[in-house]
């Protein structure tokens, strides 16, 4: 289980990957509007834990095991917004709430809240 700081960043440079298919630390500074500095400690903090990977350039890159990881954690993220938005919480609010939550519910019971809201449709 990481923080869920990593999280955050992990996500983020999973997102800037899949939309722009590379993302630097200065690129990810600036999507999540902290300062290069930080970026850049996080950065290193998950290139220790095995997660990231960086390459020439300045381009970040996942490793095999970030990758799986920040795949699952999309999906938390998808599955509690789908939750959010059948319960009628405020659009303004989703994001909110379900980065409150997103890191304290396991995995089954996201597996399970999803098959739950696949079946509803």
């Amino acid at each position: 289980m990481i923080s869920a700081k990593r999280e955050t960043y992990l996500l983020e440079i999973y997102a800037n990957l899949n939309e722009e298919g590379f993302t630097r630390v200065s690129q990810l500074a600036k999507s999540l509007n902290v300062s290069v500095p930080s970026a850049s400690k996080m950065a290193k903090k998950l290139k220790e834990d095995g997660l990231l990977e960086f390459q020439r350039y300045g381009i970040l890159t996942l490793t095999e095991r970030g990758n799986q990881l920040a795949k699952e954690l999309a999906l938390n993220h998808e599955v509690l917004s789908r939750f959010f938005q059948l319960i009628k919480v405020e659009d303004e609010e989703i994001e909110k709430e379900v980065k409150k939550i997103e890191s304290h519910i396991s995995s089954a019971v996201i597996r399970k809240l999803d098959a739950f809201l696949t079946n509803r449709i």
